[in-house]
């Protein structure tokens, strides 16, 4: 069965599909898929489009997806790609009703107006913005993939902390830090663009492991809070409260700024000879991610890891040298990753621009060529 939740980025996100009993997907069997169908999110992500494929037809959809099959006229590629576009959008969440959450009905759907230029101009246009959207999702997964390295580099370096193949000796997490420190209490009320510092919040921890600066508010402190509440380059920041699932993630700090963070995450800055991005990998392997969820805490919504339970959590210790070497491997990675993050910007900006200007009837050749060369340039970057 197709959700909303599958629905991610103008595909469907085919590894999370839930199946369902015959017998239940027998008695809604009017919503099965054919598999040539545009399926948009009505209710909760409103607006989100993918196209639903050959692969799945004789799947289902739920309740809260539409499925939209096309006519001999228009070009469902196209059809997709315009509803992509700020104006549907815009269309979309006008016409939303809210109770308990958002929702779009089928009615409110069939009444937006589209462009229907003829089909030989539809697919040009639709060949175009796959094309450009091919590009765009190559630099994402460029980005994964330099994330998947660092994980296969770590076990080829340490081998698997589960089995613990190199024999690398076992301390207790607490007696390889210095010192600890949670973070400024800031109520919304006190956040806001015009306030001092930038201040990290926990969502700037990424489940990844990736520390997230753009999610950062602003707030005001004191000379005493900046002096206790400063980050450093290598600070390490756990997430102590959350939600189950996100509890106990962990990223590096690796920002010059004057940055400030929430009292949600605690820095830790480790004794002499330990590497926090070894530390963070450590936290990232199989074991380390069995190891924090037995230190989990918590009611149906919030759940902590407390210092005292993450102290006795057991950590291989390769010797400095090794973790300085895996420590210079990262700081390459960071720098690789910041340059794809900055060319996925660029392929962003093109994608929307082509989609703007394709139904604005402005996608002539020489636009087409000029924005391939770009995209073509920004790629040639990337592979440098």
């Amino acid at each position: 069965m197709v959700r909303v939740a599958d629905v991610v980025g103008g595909t469907l996100n085919r590894e999370a599909l839930k199946c369902i009993a015959p017998d239940v997907e027998a008695a809604y069997s009017r919503s099965r898929l054919y598999g040539d169908e545009v399926l948009l999110a009505c209710v909760g992500s409103i607006g989100t489009v993918a196209l639903a494929h050959q692969d799945l037809a004789g799947c289902n959809i739920a309740r809260a997806v539409a499925r939209i099959r096309c006519g001999p006229k228009l070009e469902r590629r196209f059809l997709q790609w315009y509803l992509r576009t700020a104006g549907p959008q815009r269309y979309f969440l006008k016409e939303t009703r809210t109770v308990a959450q958002p929702t779009l009905n089928i009615r409110q759907i069939e009444a937006l107006q589209i462009p229907v230029p003829s089909l030989n101009e539809q697919r040009h246009i639709a060949d175009i913005l796959d094309k450009a959207d091919a590009v765009r999702r190559k630099r994402k997964e460029a980005i994964a993939l330099t994330q998947e390295l660092l994980r296969s580099a770590f076990l080829e370096m340490f081998g698997d902390p589960v089995t613990n193949p190199k024999g690398w000796p076992e301390q207790p997490f607490g007696t390889l830090v210095r010192e600890t420190q949670l973070g400024l209490v800031r109520a919304a009320t006190e956040q806001s663009p015009d306030k001092q510092y930038p201040y990290i919040r926990m969502n700037a921890i990424r489940a990844d492991g990736q520390l997230d600066l753009t999610t950062t508010t602003r707030v005001d402190a004191t000379p005493s809070e900046l002096k206790v509440a400063r980050l450093m380059p290598g600070d390490f920041l756990f997430n102590t409260r959350n939600s189950e699932e996100l509890v106990g993630k962990s990223a590096v700090f690796h920002d010059d700024g004057t940055y400030l963070f929430n009292n949600n995450i605690m820095r830790v800055r480790f004794t002499s000879g330990v590497r926090p991005d070894y530390v963070w990998a450590y936290f990232q392997s199989a074991r380390g991610i069995r190891e924090l969820a037995a230190r989990k805490s918590g009611t149906t919504s919030v759940f902590a890891v407390y210092y005292k339970s993450l102290t006795t959590l057991p950590v291989l210790v390769p010797p400095s040298a090794e973790q300085d070497r895996y420590a210079a491997l990262c700081e390459r990675a960071r720098h690789l990753r910041a340059a794809q993050l900055r060319y996925a910007d660029v392929s962003d900006a093109l994608c929307q621009s082509l989609m703007q200007r394709a139904f604005r009837g402005e996608l002539n050749r020489g636009v087409v060529s000029k924005a391939t060369q770009l995209l073509m340039f920004s790629d040639a970057g990337i592979g440098g």
